[in-house]
């Protein structure tokens, strides 16, 4: 069956603005009808999310609602109080030309639906130009709303910030100590958190410009736009999940993520040792390390590469423990096998491999933490896992040093490599002595690349470094590029907070 190249699309984020000088300009040159005042919101909501699909991929839609009720102005999670007369704009822009446009619909009978689809017209990018300049410009508005809170149907939901009471713990210089605060103190936080993602550039000077093809032959391009972080909670409640989301970094594919580059330096990425299942020893008052050195993740029957039975049991273990059957549990891996992460599983498929008897492979291997599998409602080892990585991001945030954060691993310049080491080590200390009973000090920290003792003896011992850090950014033309790159962006998103 041939693709639908409708199915090609990203959906419009309400949240996002550009400088309304542009907005102006193109309100002036389309003539567009409506009241000005609140025209310009809008024209820049449309606008961001056209220039930055198509920066991402020309070929890539904007889906948007049709629907009055999709435009709530008074939600939280609606920043710039965007309200049903944008369905106008995009109409009335469609008609003159400036957006190619493909109605949406529903049926009754089977219950599929689709959004209708909108892309620039030849005529509109004429207008804009200047797309590549102007994509450095986007970012989501400066008060979008960083916590989120999303029922069973992955919706968004209101809240009031005294609804968020927990426990923060902050790691200083002389130790650390733990408060409750209400969801205005987190929200600073991580408000602190984005305004330096905002001010730092976050790139990767080597990957391809054509992109990087994904799973169903999508196109994977970096949005330089894309930094604005979330914290996500679930099933309308404060104390499931809360991770980080957010970053075009978390959705490059793994082997890319070593060439990230911040404010011109290399970086370097440190990620916790098989974390989940660790936590869900200590949950036993058991400290895995201690216990045994064994890879958790491998499973001596299988003689396979062990990346990917790794990458396979990691993903049995967050189904097992979120899952309310075994039954659903085989279901949702399958569903990850098969559908989800098609590509990245081809090889278990290719080989017939019994997904049943993995399982029961896995349980018995941990029998002595069995009893967590298939019980989801005790305890959200994410919100555990979130708790230690908000240490570690206030932690660095406080110094002014940009981190990127990818749940249970961290990014940052690899001259903080020691830094970031430490910092992780007493997280998960301190996260799983007060929320578990259980200190655990042994965390083994896995490096991804090379593990290097320190800054000086990386200097010393390793000529890439050697020269990335000292020769490069003053002897060569890249080294001038990266500096360059660099100054153009502070001087694009000035020394000020950008989100309040």
């Amino acid at each position: 069956m041939a693709q639908n190249l409708l199915d090609h699309s990203a959906p419009l984020d309400i949240n996002l603005t550009i400088p309304d000088e542009l907005a102006e300009q193109v309100y002036e040159a389309t003539a567009v009808s409506g009241n000005r005042k609140s025209r310009i919101p809008q024209l820049q909501v449309l606008l961001t999310n056209l220039i930055s699909n198509h920066i991402t991929d020309p070929d890539l839609y904007t889906a948007v609602a049709l629907n009055n009720n999709f435009y709530n102005p008074k939600s939280r999670y609606n920043s710039q109080g965007i309200g049903k007369s944008f369905i106008s704009l995009v109409k009335a822009m469609a008609d003159d030309g400036w957006l190619e446009f493909h109605r949406g619909f529903f049926d009754r009978s089977s219950g599929i639906s689709r959004r209708s689809r909108i892309k620039p017209t030849h005529k509109l990018l004429e207008l804009l130009e200047k797309l590549e300049t102007l994509s450095r410009l986007v970012a989501y508005a400066p008060n979008t709303e960083c916590i989120i809170l999303r029922n069973e149907d992955k919706q968004d939901i209101p809240y009031e910030d005294t609804d968020l009471k927990q426990d923060v713990i902050e790691l200083g210089e002389y130790g650390y100590r733990d408060h409750f605060v209400d969801g205005s103190v987190i929200r600073n936080n991580l408000t602190a958190y984005n305004n330096l993602l905002h001010k730092t550039l976050i790139d990767h000077p080597t990957f391809p410009v054509e992109g990087v093809k994904m799973r169903k032959s999508k196109i994977f391009k970096i949005n330089h736009s894309d930094k604005f972080v979330r914290r996500i909670y679930n099933r309308s409640s404060f104390d499931w999940n809360g991770r980080f989301y957010g970053g075009w970094w978390q959705r490059v594919p793994k082997k890319y993520r070593e060439g990230i580059h911040i404010d011109g330096q290399i970086s370097c990425e440190v990620d916790y040792s098989s974390c989940h299942i660790v936590i869900l020893y200590a949950l036993a008052e058991i400290d895995y390390w201690k216990q045994t050195d064994a890879d958790p993740y491998l499973l001596d029957e299988y003689v396979i590469p062990s990346e990917q039975m790794r990458d396979l049991l990691k993903v049995v273990v967050l189904v097992a423990v979120n899952a309310k059957s075994r039954t659903e549990a085989i279901k949702a891996i399958r569903d990850k096998i098969n559908r989800t992460d098609r590509d990245k599983f081809s090889w278990f498929r290719e080989s017939n491999y019994n997904l049943e008897y993995i399982l029961d492979l896995f349980i018995e291997k941990h029998k002595l933490i069995a009893d967590r599998f298939f019980n989801p409602d005790e305890i959200s080892i994410s919100a555990i896992d979130a708790a230690v990585a908000e240490i570690v991001i206030n932690k660095f945030t406080q110094d002014h040093i940009p981190l990127l954060t990818i749940h249970d691993s961290f990014l940052t310049i690899a001259r903080c490599e020691e830094k970031l080491r430490e910092a992780m080590i007493e997280a998960f200390g301190i996260v799983t002595e007060l929320q578990l009973g259980k200190r655990i000090d042994g965390t083994k920290i896995k490096f991804e690349g090379s593990n290097w003792a320190g800054y000086t003896h990386r200097l010393r011992t390793d000529r890439d470094f050697f020269i990335d850090e000292i020769a490069l950014p003053k002897y060569t033309e890249e080294g001038e590029k990266r500096i360059k790159d660099t100054e153009k962006h502070k001087s694009l998103v000035g020394d000020d907070d950008y989100y309040v």
